[in-house]
């Protein structure tokens, strides 16, 4: 079995883009896509209720700290997937939640992103283009952040829909600043910002 799992990952190694489709830790079937955080590890697992032997492969945005079980995956020998992709374009627009964003969660402060505004039903195209950190403020609520010129251009949260691309190398530098501005368009405030 174990040569069965390894087999499945020969000629990955970390730090390729990747997409893989396995469980996540409490069994459902889940498809990460980004990069490969670290070498691909055999655990036990729990399988429709029983023990399995399977391979844990940590995908997710660069910088991501491997050991956060939302970045987890893991095939086992008769299911689950995984195949090379290609990396994300700079610039490339998308219109998602910010949930589906690379990246964004409670615990990290280091996703990277150009905002291009809100989306939704009547956006059809970007209205900006800044390069933003995103920030979990601690009370559910995310600010899209410049910490270049200390602006916050929304407070919103994980089902907001906004226009974002990834960003280049060169806007890729994030600021040691760690506390948003005020909020010049916010859909949200923020009970940290006193509303």
């Amino acid at each position: 079995m174990k040569a069965e799992l390894q087999k499945m990952f020969d000629g990955f190694s970390a730090g390729d883009h990747i997409t893989a489709t396995g469980s996540d830790t409490r069994g459902y079937e889940i498809t990460r896509t980004g990069y490969l955080l670290a070498e691909p590890k055999l655990v036990n697992a729990r399988r429709n209720g029983s023990p399995a032997q399977g391979l844990r492969l940590c995908v997710g945005a660069k910088g991501t700290d491997p050991s956060e079980r939302n970045t987890w995956t893991t095939l086992f020998p008769d299911t689950g997937s995984v195949e090379r992709t290609p990396e994300p374009e700079p610039g490339k627009w998308s219109m998602t939640k910010l949930s589906d964003v690379p990246g964004v969660k409670a615990s990290s402060h280091n996703t990277r992103i150009l905002y291009g505004g809100k989306g939704g039903a009547r956006s059809t195209a970007p209205t900006q283009s800044t390069p933003v950190n995103v920030l979990y403020t601690d009370e559910g609520y995310y600010a899209l952040w410049d910490p270049d010129t200390d602006r916050t251009y929304a407070v919103i949260t994980l089902a907001t829909k906004i226009w974002w691309a990834h960003v280049s190398q060169k806007d890729n530098v994030l600021n040691a600043q760690s506390s948003p501005g005020a909020s010049e368009d916010a859909e949200f405030i923020s009970p940290a910002a006193g509303s």
